[in-house]
């Protein structure tokens, strides 16, 4: 909690300051399964983010292909790279990871799920689960068991 001195000197104001650490991955394909030379893009490839369409961080993508990149709450933030511009949008409310909305979210967010994360299962889910099993060398019987379910939280957190 940051400390802010007020005009007086005997009165401070504590201030929170919420910051997202977002990590964005620009893979071949998606997933930790293989080497980072063949999965990432490229290490020397720059990017830079932009908040609130002010710029505000550069850098160049690591061995993995991955830019870790900080965007305080309620900003809107653009990250432009290999030519291209990509709004994020932090995911502020993730449902429970042991629940079907709450790996769907996940899944999602590791590249495996495109669809909507509703909460409901369809082909597209039934096929993001058989890869992330696959991925991982849980059985992959398409099914959320206990197993699976703690692979996604040890792979992305609660």
């Amino acid at each position: 909690m940051a400390k802010v001195a007020r005009s007086s000197s005997s009165q401070s104001n504590n201030n929170i300051l919420r910051v997202h650490k977002v990590k964005v991955y620009f893979q071949l394909y998606p997933g930790k399964s293989g080497n980072n030379n063949e999965r990432s893009v490229s290490s020397d490839v720059e990017y830079e983010l932009y908040l609130n369409n002010r710029f505000s961080q550069s850098g160049q993508l690591q061995a993995d292909g991955s830019a870790e990149v900080f965007i305080p709450a309620g900003m809107s933030a653009e990250l432009k790279a290999l030519g291209s511009s990509y709004l994020l949008q932090p995911a502020i409310n993730l449902e429970p990871y042991n629940s079907i909305k709450g790996a769907q979210q996940r899944l999602r967010l590791l590249g495996y799920f495109a669809g909507a994360a509703d909460g409901k299962w369809d082909a597209a889910f039934d096929r993001a689960i058989l890869n992330f099993q696959a991925d991982h060398n849980i059985d992959s019987s398409g099914n959320l068991h206990n197993e699976t379910y703690d692979k996604i939280k040890s792979e992305f957190g609660e």
